[in-house]
């Protein structure tokens, strides 16, 4: 076998590749695409950073709404639990009257009006004092179903009668209080109607009134033709409720110019009970005794006389005014009256508690 070598002046193939020399690119070189390539990096980063910067704002946005909105369900959560937590406007009333109660009870800026003395709104401190020190005993008889403000009847323990009004905040705290008990005394009660009994005060008055408005023009008499008129027109309540059963009776019925007596009495039961305090015997019982009464206050009430309501509470079968009269620009007296409604919807009970110095 022969062995064939090469020849020195041919080179082998593979030492040609082996020497061939090598083409090495430069790790630093610049490359043709190295500059857009930055371009869109830096484009994308700017753009990201954009978005990122309103991905945060609109973040913290709607965090800071959140935490709002989380802010006012809490608030909401407690105002609920604080109601939850109030007693009832009847459950204060018999606190009111058996003195278990703080000074707190009673709103920074509360009022307290009787005939027998007035503390103007501002320091709770004196009507406190004087509620658990001077204020007489009373014994709560009837309590009516107000659920923002409530009225009740009572009895002291020296045998007078009374009503009382009484208005709350929103946090449970007493705000305005009346009570008014029966006259005392030699003369305080009157044997008939009260306003006839009055009459010849009124006279006078009327006389005066009707000296000064033609001489001086200082105080002009209301022609009865432009008197007061039912404020809706309403010949009925608008419900069976307490509520609109009393405010038809004060705004609609006793200003009918046919005949407010029947529209009165149009809204009393047959076994109703009507007490006014005035009397010396001050209990009218059934309905022909009540329709009477109604007529005697009608024919002697002056045509420039005015019986306003003030306020009352939002009963369903009981309810409590506070009124006064307008009379020759004189805003007096000042009363409570109390009304109960039996399962019909109609008055079965009523306590009307004033004073003429009041």
């Amino acid at each position: 076998m022969m062995l064939l070598a090469s020849s020195p002046s041919t080179p082998a193939r593979t030492r040609q590749v082996q020497t061939s020399p090598t083409r090495v690119q430069p790790a630093f070189s610049p490359q043709p695409r190295a500059e857009a390539f930055s371009a869109s990096t830096t484009a994308a980063y700017l753009v990201g950073t954009l978005a990122a910067g309103t991905f945060l704002r609109s973040w913290n946005h709607n965090a800071l709404d959140r935490r709002a909105r989380t802010r006012q369900v809490v608030r909401a959560l407690k105002d609920v639990e604080k109601k939850r937590k109030l007693i009832s406007p009847q459950r204060r009333i018999e606190r009111l009257f058996v003195e278990e109660f703080k000074k707190s009870f009673f709103s920074p800026n509360p009022w307290y009006e009787s005939p027998e003395l007035t503390f103007p709104g501002g320091n709770p401190q004196k009507i406190y004092n004087y509620w658990m020190t001077t204020r007489p005993t009373r014994d709560i008889e009837r309590v009516c179903d107000g659920k923002d403000s409530c009225g009740c009847t009572w009895t002291q323990l020296d045998g007078r009668r009374g009503a009382s009004f009484v208005s709350f905040n929103q946090e449970g705290q007493v705000v305005f209080v009346r009570e008014v008990c029966e006259p005392q005394g030699l003369g305080a009660k009157f044997k008939d109607n009260t306003l006839k009994s009055l009459q010849q005060v009124t006279g006078v008055m009327n006389a005066i009134q009707g000296m000064f408005s033609a001489l001086d023009r200082i105080l002009v008499q209301e022609d009865p033709e432009d008197g007061p008129k039912p404020v809706n027109g309403l010949e009925a309540p608008r419900s069976g409720r307490a509520k609109d059963v009393v405010r038809y009776l004060w705004e609609e019925a006793q200003w009918d110019p046919v005949d407010p007596v029947e529209k009165i009495m149009s809204q009393f039961s047959e076994d109703a009970v009507y007490e006014d305090l005035t009397r010396e015997d001050p209990s009218f019982v059934g309905w022909e005794a009540i329709k009477r009464y109604q007529e005697e206050t009608k024919e002697n009430t002056p045509d420039n006389m005015r019986f306003v309501l003030d306020e009352m509470t939002d009963g369903e079968k009981a309810c409590t005014v506070i009124w006064h009269v307008e009379f020759n620009t004189r805003l007096s007296p000042r009363g409570v009256t109390y009304y109960e409604l039996n399962d019909e919807g109609k008055v079965c009970y009523v306590r009307a508690a004033y004073d003429i110095s009041f």
